[in-house]
């Protein structure tokens, strides 16, 4: 099966930090795995952050031409005619004008992963993206949810074509980083990976203070990875805990250098308020790492809770300091919970098994 593989939000990268470029070659992968021949043509990419109109209608004029030009190379016979179209990540932010057309015109299945819908966008800023997001959905195959979150919506504005694709990972990298959960050490050691690019993820660092300055009957030492415009609230709201717990900025570390990083680690705690999941669970749990976050938006779909995670509400800052103590008193419950996350990770929700699913459900559409 041959396909062409688009992203209207990033391309796809292994290396960045941006969880969309690795979530977009994830698929990439998966999807090679599956036996797909898969193309990824440069095209327009239509993200639009701050709801600006006039950057929506160029998006959408660019995208058209786009299109038309993919078109012409097609008919032509420069480029391959593709089996299937393959979209990801397509929200009133980013939407995908370009799919719609060319699979349309060839008479081939449109997919759709990762996508979502928020009628509440249908005015405002974004109107024009969430008008072309809701008629790409609709016009779709097949949508993949990778959230129960997601899945609600998107069932709503296309009933019957919504199935579930769990996130993933390559668990490889993290299989030479497990060991069994580490021996009891003075301080714990806690571990956060987590850009801080927008006040969202500033929420998370300002919640995760908040709970160890409710953590001050043991001391512990808290590592985070990650840098941003907002480092410097970062930095400030954790000042004030340096006289008994032990904070250490590592900076933005690398995707390569994650796994060494969490070898050093007993727990890994990111409150993840917001968060459309978050690769970076899946990574410490398949490093054997407990995760300590906030059942919130994705967080349970990346999870399981009680057995690899122990969630608490959103923004509650003595509940999230309660589980981290959980986990910091019990050493066999730490490694108990180690190996179930390895297990849950490297059995569950690896490449192969992704390839599986997608193998399936695209033969469903693909004939």
């Amino acid at each position: 099966m041959k396909a062409i593989f688009y992203s209207p939000i990033a391309r796809a990268s292994p290396l960045q930090p941006s969880g969309v470029s690795r979530v977009a070659q994830l698929l990439v992968d998966a999807l090679r795995s599956a036996g797909c021949e898969i193309s990824t043509p440069r095209l327009p990419r239509t993200f639009d952050a701050g709801g600006d109109s006039a950057l929506q209608k160029a998006c959408r004029t660019d995208s058209v031409a786009a299109a038309s030009i993919l078109l012409s190379e097609i008919s032509s016979g420069r480029k391959t005619r593709p089996d299937f179209w393959f979209t990801y990540h397509v929200y009133y932010k980013s939407p995908d004008w370009i799919g719609p057309i060319v699979s349309k015109e060839l008479g081939i299945p449109y997919i759709v992963a990762e996508g979502s819908h928020a009628p509440k966008r249908a005015l405002g800023p974004w109107a024009l993206g969430h008008e072309g997001t809701t008629k790409a959905l609709q016009h779709s195959s097949m949508l993949l949810a990778m959230t129960a979150f997601d899945r609600v919506c998107l069932d709503r504005v296309a009933p019957g074509k919504v199935h579930d694709l769990k996130p993933f990972i390559d668990v490889e990298p993290y299989l030479l980083t497990y060991t069994q959960f580490r021996q009891s050490r003075s301080p714990a050691r806690l571990l956060s990976v987590a850009m801080m690019r927008n006040e969202r993820k500033l929420a998370s660092y300002q919640l995760l203070a908040q709970a160890l300055d409710h953590s001050r009957g043991r001391a512990v030492q808290l590592s985070i990875a990650g840098d941003g415009p907002y480092l410097p609230q970062v930095r400030a709201c954790f000042a004030p805990l340096s006289d008994f717990h032990k904070i250490v900025f590592l900076g933005e570390v690398s995707s390569v250098k994650v796994p060494a990083v969490m070898r050093e680690a007993d727990v890994f705690v990111w409150p993840g308020m917001g968060e459309a999941y978050g690769l970076v669970y899946l990574e410490a749990q398949a490093a054997g790492l407990p995760v300590v976050a906030c059942r919130d938006r994705g967080v349970p779909d990346v999870t399981v809770e009680g057995e690899t995670a122990l969630l608490s509400q959103p923004a509650n800052a003595l509940a999230l300091a309660s589980n981290i103590q959980l986990l910091l008193n019990d050493l066999e419950l730490c490694r108990r919970m180690s190996q179930n996350a390895k297990t849950f990770v490297t059995d569950q929700r690896n490449l192969t098994k992704a390839g599986e699913r997608l193998r399936m459900l695209i033969s469903r559409v693909v004939h």
